[in-house]
């Protein structure tokens, strides 16, 4: 199977934003850099009580083949 998978993870702090955060700028590089075709993409979200905000978000792609 040639299928693979790009894992990207963040922990906020308290009271910190989720959105604008360097990790979109870390998604955005490797798919600017990464050679194939995407298959599919997910995100989950957890919230913990008093503690944080957890979002990982997973890029399932087939790289592009070298002759």
């Amino acid at each position: 199977m040639k299928e693979r998978v790009k894992v990207f993870t963040f922990v906020s702090g308290h009271g910190e934003t989720v959105a604008g955060l360097p990790q979109e700028d870390h998604i955005n590089q490797w798919l600017s850099t990464a050679r194939g075709r995407m298959a599919h993409v997910s995100q989950s979200e957890s919230a913990h009580l008093g503690a944080s905000h957890h979002v990982t978000v997973c890029v399932w792609y087939i790289p592009e083949e070298h002759p």
